[in-house]
């Protein structure tokens, strides 16, 4: 089968489903092609260079074509449109390329209106995505009341404009219950069109460290970060922002430490515009921004992974390694962390304290570590998603 994903955003090397889905699909013997913009993930963000840059240089990357783990990257010709993504040439690419499917990582997009479009003329299959939670959701839209002209531009702009695409969409794959709820009730996706289907983790990548080898390396660089045997390493991984808010982990083990437990440190890996507040409490060690490869080792060495505020892809990554997990008790996807981790009052340093001190004990967080292992395994594999998501094409091709 020939496949193309397209993304309003690319980087090599990083764990986004336009990074994971094609990686996935390649192995299962299909032809698969990324066609994206020149930019960078966020790469339309304002503070883009000051969090991302040295991480993954310039926003905009330049149009050209590479291959990377088996599958061809398409970066194309794009610019901004009141900050959203359009990306010119996707007739002319598909027309060459001839896919079966194309499928694109957000419904509610300029590229998911072109598509919707191009499809009664060029025949391929269109599937589409969303991810988009409540909790990013603007206040505004989700408000009961009020704000009669924001909502009305927001319905012109961004709810008819997905509704009429979404007809010609053969399925949309909402990545949480919440976002099931935000594509029927805010983009107008009809509800027999939604398919509850989460992210994925490569659970060959993230794994515990098993073996005399991989626990050695956790060991030696446990020792090299400054941490000993018996401490609790406590880890974020993400942007330093206000809307992540990783600074209520940071007081909460100094509130521990405070307290006693001095076996808890913190540790955060990222950058972003809460970074000096971070430096600032007196347990916390801060890392760059870090790929895949390295995430991995720094999973395998921690012992809980925490997010205060929002989802991320990488509690999947975590709960993969054998972390429990920390997370708000506002997200709206409860089973990433349903039997192996805690969730805590959003915002509150004190539960925040509470929750890592309930999982003080290595043998409480080696049993939900177990759990969650099994789960990523079991639901949340990239190979378990991508083979689901297969049948789903060849259905729609009726193929068998």
């Amino acid at each position: 089968m020939r496949i193309a994903v397209v993304s309003a955003f690319f980087s090599e090397g990083m764990g986004y489903t336009e990074n994971c889905l094609p990686k996935t699909l390649a192995r299962l013997g299909h032809e698969v092609h990324v066609l994206t913009s020149t930019l960078n993930v966020y790469g339309n963000s304002p503070d883009y260079e000051r969090t991302y840059g040295a991480f993954l240089g310039p926003a905009d990357q330049g149009v050209r074509t590479f291959k990377t783990d088996g599958y061809t990257v398409h970066r194309m010709s794009s610019r901004l449109i009141a900050n959203y993504v359009n990306i010119h040439g996707l007739r002319a690419r598909l027309k060459s390329l001839r896919p079966d499917v194309v499928h694109v990582t957000e419904i509610a997009s300029l590229p998911a209106f072109k598509l919707a479009f191009l499809r009664a003329f060029m025949g391929f299959k269109l599937f589409g995505e969303s991810h988009q939670h409540m909790s990013v959701v603007r206040p505004y839209v989700r408000a009961a009341q009020g704000h009669r002209l924001q909502k009305s531009i927001y319905w012109l702009t961004r709810t008819l404009p997905t509704k009429i695409a979404s007809r010609s969409f053969e399925r949309c794959y909402a990545i949480a219950p919440d976002c099931v709820e935000v594509a029927t009730r805010f983009y107008g996706v009809p509800h027999a069109l939604t398919k509850l289907q989460s992210l994925g983790t490569d659970t060959l990548l993230f794994r515990p460290a098993e073996g005399p080898e991989e626990v050695a390396a956790r060991t030696a660089l446990r020792a090299s970060s400054g941490y000993g045997p018996d401490d609790v390493v406590c880890i974020y991984t993400g942007r330093f922002s206000k809307d992540k808010n990783p600074l209520v982990l940071a007081r909460a083990i100094d509130q521990l430490v405070k307290a006693g437990h001095t076996q808890f440190h913190g540790l955060f890996v990222g950058e972003g515009e809460q970074k000096q507040a971070i430096l600032e409490c007196q347990h916390a060690q801060v890392r760059a921004f870090a790929q895949h490869l390295e995430l991995a080792k720094l999973y395998q060495m921690a012992d809980i992974a925490t997010w205060p505020r929002q989802e991320s892809m990488s509690m999947l990554d975590a709960a993969a390694s054998g972390l429990p997990l920390v997370v708000s008790a506002d997200i709206g996807e409860n089973e990433r962390v349903a039997g192996n981790g805690r969730v805590y009052k959003e915002n509150d340093v004190a539960d925040m304290a509470r929750a890592l001190l309930s999982l003080g004990d290595a043998k409480e967080r080696a049993t939900l570590a177990a759990h969650g292992r099994q789960k990523m395994a079991r639901n949340f594999s990239w190979m378990s998603i991508a083979e689901s998501i297969v049948a789903d094409y060849r259905a729609a091709l009726g193929q068998s």
